[in-house]
């Protein structure tokens, strides 16, 4: 159940700005959930929401979440009495944000302090894009950097996922598309935005506005990698056929991926009906891709060999 939007005063006087609602679901995520919501903290935009719903943690994150919620009143809670994974907390937090603007974070990861005002402001400057994405850098466990993690064209969705952990949509979005999906756990972003891609505008913002933490206990170092493949074939099988604003090279890219996972796994027939579509959809390109592919898996096999005998 989606509520009305609302505005709430930003900083800058005699100005309402939309007000975002920020989605952070967490689970036992008490030693970087501090880092977190300091961040939301700390943005330049000052009319948001911050909805932290807590999936049934053990830990100290239900002490952390009450003292910020003392401390700022734009901070509320949802509490989830069972674990229900992070599809369906996204959902839980949806169903009760105001926002006219909606977004969700990582209970590991860091907006950086304009990182809403600038999207914001992107979105009311550019009224026929629904969604817009930044770029990121990568940070270690300790919040060192590691590397640029920048935002990538949305037609790169047929095969992949270009948008990253730093976005902003309309709440007319979600009206449209609904809620995530917990049959694609682990790719239910990936497959969101899919769903997003086939009926709006996704536009990259090349500004670096957030930090995203790589080290071993997050969710996507945990995952079982094949579990994860497998939502995203599941994901692309369902979307590939009708992502027009997506070249014939890419889509066929995507039928490539979705060849590959179910090869992997040893399903011999998924993988070579998938394979047929991304012949038919760009002949010359996927045999083309393919033989490089395997040119360069061979490649440093023949070069050990090689240097063998």
């Amino acid at each position: 159940m989606t509520q009305s939007p609302a505005s709430a005063p930003d900083t800058r006087p005699g100005r309402a700005r939309p007000l975002v609602s920020i989605i952070l679901p967490t689970y036992n995520g008490a030693r970087y959930l501090p880092e977190a919501i300091e961040s939301c903290l700390a943005q330049s935009y000052g009319s948001w929401e911050l909805i932290v719903v807590d999936d049934c943690s053990q830990d100290a994150t239900p002490r952390i979440i009450a003292e910020y919620m003392a401390r700022d009143p734009r901070v509320r809670s949802i509490r989830h009495e069972t674990n229900q994974k992070l599809p369906r907390a996204l959902n839980t937090g949806h169903a009760a944000a105001k926002g006219s603007y909606l977004t969700w974070t990582s209970d590991d990861n860091r907006y950086l302090p304009s990182a809403l005002e600038e999207m914001a402001n992107y979105l009311e400057e550019h009224p026929t894009v629904g969604l817009v994405y930044a770029d990121c850098v990568l940070i270690d466990d300790a919040g060192r950097y590691l590397r640029d993690y920048p935002a990538q064209p949305p037609s790169k969705l047929a095969y992949m996922n270009p948008l990253g952990p730093c976005f902003l949509y309309r709440r007319s979005v979600y009206e449209r598309v609904g809620g995530y999906d917990s049959d694609v756990f682990l790719a239910e972003d990936y497959e969101y935005w899919l769903r997003v891609y086939r009926h709006f505008q996704l536009a990259p913002l090349h500004r670096t506005l957030y930090e995203y933490r790589w080290h071993n206990d997050s969710l996507t170092n945990r995952a079982a990698q094949g579990a994860v493949w497998a939502s995203v074939e599941r994901a692309l099988r369902r979307h590939l056929p009708y992502l027009r604003n997506s070249s014939r090279q890419e889509r066929a890219r995507g039928w490539i991926v979705c060849a590959a996972t179910a090869a992997r796994r040893g399903d011999s027939v998924p993988a070579m009906n998938a394979y047929a579509r991304a012949l038919r959809t760009a002949p010359g390109f996927s045999v083309g891709y393919v033989v490089k592919k395997l040119v360069e898996r061979l490649r440093p096999a023949y070069a050990r060999s090689s240097t063998a005998a």
